[in-house]
């Protein structure tokens, strides 16, 4: 379910109409086989009481700054009936479990009960589609261009607060023809530039939410075929003795090693990537989705 709601009685009705199992379903249809594709960031909620929702992988060892691989913390950012920001966190589990961890503010608790949360929680990380983003240690725009002022948002007001991500992004990119994943740094999450790749098709597209507001097309020197290089890798994990299918994420990171490594060795800036050939696709808040699309099919 992605609309929004305009209150908390429309999510209570919402919760009674699909049950309590509905929390269960969601996250064993959405979440549990990507689990680890979850990005970190903070993240547009549905509810008009709540700024964002934020996920991150809680430090385990603060010597080594080793980070669960079994849990997510989850908080929510709120306001006071005084105006004041209010936040409190919960934990997510690999199980599917989920408790808050921090007591819910009055604010929210008198208007919505633990089930209703937790549905709101689950239903955003299936609004974000974990299944079609591939998190990776590869550089994705990593470097300000010089003498360019830093832009923390697409309207160019930073304004030290945090500008959640909308997930409606996220599933526009998905329901484009052909497009398969998207790279995210793991550091950065979806608040740095993110990769969209495509089957059978001879370009991609890099893409930032806060950063001037715009994207770019990159034309390869090829269209992508996953079902050959699937092929060509379960090739060679067979004559190296290692049978067996090929996984989501061996594909992914074949796909990201062969056609984006070697851009990515060559660009970390924005103007580099322009020196190479990409397209700068400027796209205003209304329109951008229409602009986009338009280009997308334009190309091979």
């Amino acid at each position: 379910m992605s609309k929004n709601f305009k209150s908390f009685e429309d999510l209570g009705q919402a919760v009674r109409e699909h049950g309590q199992r509905k929390v269960g379903e969601i996250f064993e249809e959405s979440v549990r086989d990507d689990f680890d594709s979850i990005p970190e960031g903070p993240f547009k909620s549905s509810l008009p009481e709540i700024n964002w929702i934020s996920f991150a992988c809680p430090i385990v060892d603060r010597k080594t700054g080793d980070r669960s691989k079994d849990s997510m913390n989850v908080t929510i950012f709120s306001k006071t009936n005084s105006g004041r920001d209010a936040h409190h966190t919960w934990l997510l589990n690999r199980n599917g479990t989920i408790k808050h961890i921090q007591p819910i503010p009055p604010e929210l608790s008198s208007k919505y009960s633990q089930e209703e949360i937790s549905y709101e929680i689950v239903s955003l990380l299936e609004r974000i589609g974990p299944s079609f983003i591939h998190l990776t240690d590869m550089d994705i725009i990593p470097a300000q261009d010089k003498g360019v002022e830093r832009e923390d948002s697409a309207d160019g007001d930073s304004g030290g607060s945090e500008k959640p991500i909308d997930p409606e992004r996220l599933k526009f990119f998905r329901s484009l023809k052909d497009a398969k994943f998207i790279s995210a740094n793991r550091s950065n999450g979806m608040k740095g530039y993110v990769v969209v790749f495509f089957d059978n098709r001879g370009f991609l597209i890099v893409e930032n939410e806060y950063k001037g507001n715009a994207a770019f097309i990159v034309d390869l020197p090829e269209a992508v075929d996953m079902d050959a290089i699937r092929e060509e890798l379960s090739v060679k994990k067979s004559e190296a003795g290692r049978g067996g299918e090929i996984s989501k994420e061996e594909l992914r990171d074949e796909v990201e090693r062969r056609y984006w490594q070697p851009i990515s060795e060559k660009a970390k800036t924005r103007s580099e990537l322009r020196a190479l050939g990409a397209e700068r696709i400027i796209h205003t808040p209304d329109t951008w989705q229409e602009t986009m699309l338009k280009v997308v099919e334009s190309r091979k």
